[in-house]
């Protein structure tokens, strides 16, 4: 089949945004990484929300903006108890890669937690979705500082939105 359609492997869709949400867990918080790929036939409407002037070129404010919006868009909860994202950092590529769809966004933010030993639960639900889109979240445990952290389960939604992950931090 790979023979017959060369570039069908490896490419995403035209017509989607594909979102891959990255989380870390980390000594006193939960890092996010969110990749945002559009295909050329939905970039325009990312790219409207994102160069507000219509110039065509991205400033730190813009991109700053765009990104806080899509974080607003999104919730995290650690046993049950909402926490809000933090923005770091965001790195938006040349308008005209994202125009053709060869390009990721990415947003990287922050949520603060305390550390206690014990059983916990963390809850992802990404709601952001400026056209029809592919969604995916995946946890990563980075220990550190004395804390080491193992996944006892996982569930995802059907359609890749929401990720919840029960965990336990330990002090050995």
């Amino acid at each position: 089949m790979l023979a017959l359609f060369p570039n069908e492997a490896g490419s995403h869709p035209v017509d989607e945004v594909v979102q891959g949400a990255y989380l870390t867990l980390v000594p006193g918080a939960l890092r996010l990484e969110l990749n945002l790929t559009a295909g050329t036939e939905v970039a325009n409407t990312v790219l409207a929300s994102l160069d507000m002037n219509a110039d065509q070129r991205i400033t730190e404010a813009e991109a700053r903006a765009y990104a806080q919006g899509v974080l607003e868009r999104s919730s995290i909860t650690l046993d049950g108890v909402r926490v809000s994202w933090t923005l770091e950092n965001v790195r938006v590529p040349p308008y005209r890669n994202l125009q053709l769809g060869t390009d990721t966004i990415k947003i990287y933010a922050v949520a603060e937690r305390p550390d206690r030993s014990g059983a916990h639960t963390l809850s992802y639900h990404n709601q952001y979705q400026p056209a029809k889109s592919q969604w995916t979240a995946n946890v990563f445990l980075e220990p550190g500082a004395g804390w080491q952290y193992q996944v006892s389960g996982q569930r995802r939604s059907d359609d890749g939105q929401q990720l919840t992950v029960n965990y336990v931090a330990r002090r050995p």
